[in-house]
């Protein structure tokens, strides 16, 4: 039968590049595969990093964002018409603000039990930002929404990829992992999940073996039963976005840093998109409050995507020389 796999994480975990080498290595083991990805309307950056990773390797469709029920259904269309178009492995990427309950709830339902079964749950975690997130709550701070959502995804993966392990950490990855390690379980502890994670899957991107993605990919998923409580990206995130930005691309690593740093614009959590340098050529933007990533891309659109918790837009958009609200 017919697989869909999940690949889940929070916000800036790495998601659409672990696809991009996942998906490879499906179609390399003969699998003919399609991805999914949950994006805002018009603005498909995971799509563009997809396409550019992947070319025509797989087909990619892109659900477009907008109220949980409406997105559902559109969700819901698309897995009907790759089942029905024949393809043996759909990957679904939802958006970081996502209870994983909701993907074994829809494809339960009639005809999609029909054509697919659960294939694997792959959650991908960022050890930069749990690092940071346990510092922010040794503050005294404690984000309960953030420890439900990594609990959420966790509880019921078949593989957790632990991503962005930094030098430092690989030097003494053993101490690094069993931190990150106590940190998660106690969040499923605090939600009533008997699973504990005993083993995270180190990825270092672009090293892989084939071995090691065959594991991955029959890994199958846990039930991870936990008290659920109501997620929707109203709650305490939000998502912002600039639109034809104008800056000094020589200073755009810099300025991003500033930006992720001056606590009087919230707490931002991923920035991504894209802008063009001085000779009208396209750069890729992805940035975290721990790295700014910023390369050549062949094609990008004029935007970028901030996402966090108290996000004030117009104090942000005092770094930028010039932007626009709207399309």
């Amino acid at each position: 039968m017919k697989k869909i796999d999940l690949i889940t994480g929070f916000l800036g975990s790495g998601k659409t590049t672990f696809i991009s080498e996942y998906a490879d290595y499906l179609v390399r083991a003969g699998e003919s595969v399609a991805i999914i990805v949950n994006d805002y309307g018009a603005i498909n950056v995971d799509r563009l990093l997809l396409e550019k990773t992947l070319g025509d390797k797989c087909h990619l469709e892109m659900v477009i964002g907008g109220d949980p029920d409406c997105t559902r259904r559109r969700l819901k269309t698309k897995l009907i018409t790759m089942g029905l178009a024949g393809y043996t492995r759909v990957i679904v990427e939802p958006s970081g603000i996502f209870d994983a309950d909701e993907f074994f709830d829809l494809i339960y339902e009639d005809p999609l039990e029909r054509m697919f079964e659960p294939g694997n749950v792959i959650t991908i975690i960022d050890a930069g930002f749990i690092n940071e997130q346990i510092s922010f709550e040794q503050s005294g701070n404690k984000d309960i929404e953030i420890r439900y959502l990594l609990a959420s995804q966790t509880a019921k993966a078949g593989t957790v990829v632990l991503s962005k392990m930094g030098e430092e950490a690989q030097e003494n990855t053993d101490n690094s992992v069993d931190i990150i390690k106590n940190y998660v379980n106690n969040c499923l502890e605090e939600f009533k999940c008997a699973r504990q994670i005993s083993n995270f899957y180190i990825w270092k991107t672009g090293a892989v073996p084939d071995q090691d993605f065959s594991k991955i990919s029959t890994s199958g998923y846990h039930s991870g039963e936990m008290i659920k409580l109501p997620v929707t990206d109203s709650n305490s995130f939000k998502s912002i976005f600039f639109f034809h930005v104008k800056t000094d691309v020589n200073k755009l690593e810099d300025t991003i840093k500033r930006i992720f740093a001056d606590s009087q614009n919230g707490r931002l959590i991923r920035l991504k998109g894209f802008i063009k340098d001085e000779g009208d050529k396209w750069l890729e933007v992805n940035a975290t409050p721990q790295v700014v990533n910023i390369s050549p891309i062949a094609v990008g659109q004029e935007l970028f995507i901030l996402i966090g918790e108290n996000l004030n837009q117009e104090r942000i958009g005092e770094y930028w020389d010039e932007y626009r609200n709207t399309l």
